[in-house]
């Protein structure tokens, strides 16, 4: 256990350093969920997707795409190259706001998310039946508060939910120093109030341009005030 990580964190990296590989994250947006996906535990570079009413299953297997001089081949889409991997064993496929697949992407994240002993996918050009690498793993994220939006088929696919309700100290280690305290700690109290940490990394830009007050107000509006105060507080403890 990492005592420098709020206690959600270091159950994702106890789960993750456990050998489990298919875990959900959900929580408000802006703490962090992503950016944790996409750098615990891996192997190399991850794949990542976002889920959109529009994501069609192209966009998560692949495609035929033209080539020039009236030829068409094949780009594989993130899905598969997450379960081949640099060097066919597998990689990391993030999979951001899946409680907004159409059904189309749906089904096919069914696929992509189902246990080693299941998963395979027909590849259309070579024919070859394709399967995750031994070390394909899938983190999926959700700003959902709760599990309820998911669909029972794709919530069955991940054993392990963790509810995410602190940011990431690695996702706030850009900010300016006086910034990254209130950023752990919410600024302004309770999980309904939640400062982002997009909000932050606004204000710290913005800041250093236009004062504190000015970018305040430009990034939260009638809770301006409200945050330089909780800023405030923060530097006196």
């Amino acid at each position: 256990m990492d005592e420098g990580l709020p206690p959600c964190w270091n159950d994702v990296v106890d789960v993750l350093a456990s050998g489990v590989r298919r875990v959900l994250l959900f929580g408000p947006p802006g703490l962090g969920k992503t950016y944790a996906a996409l750098r615990l535990a891996t192997n190399g570079p991850a794949e990542r997707l976002t889920c959109t009413e529009d994501l069609t299953s192209a966009e998560i297997t692949g495609s035929w795409m033209p080539a020039g001089q009236g030829r068409w081949e094949w780009r594989e889409g993130p899905g598969i190259r997450a379960w081949r991997g640099v060097n066919g064993r597998g990689s990391r496929l993030v999979v951001d706001e899946i409680d907004r697949a159409s059904g189309d992407a749906l089904s096919t994240l069914l696929l992509i998310c189902d246990s080693p002993e299941s998963a395979r996918w027909r590849h259309p050009d070579s024919g070859e039946w394709v399967r995750p690498g031994e070390e394909f793993t899938v983190v999926v994220t959700t700003n959902s508060g709760t599990l309820e939006e998911i669909p029972v088929a794709l919530r069955d696919r991940f054993p392990v939910c963790v509810r995410i309700d602190r940011p990431h100290p690695g996702a706030v280690s850009t900010l300016s120093d006086d910034l990254r305290g209130p950023a752990l700690a919410g600024a302004l109290g309770g999980d309904e109030r939640f400062v982002s940490l997009r909000s932050f990394y606004a204000f710290d830009a913005l800041r250093a341009q236009l004062g504190a007050q000015r970018a305040a107000s430009l990034v939260f509006g009638s809770r301006a005030d409200a945050f330089l105060d909780a800023l405030a507080i923060g530097s006196l403890r």
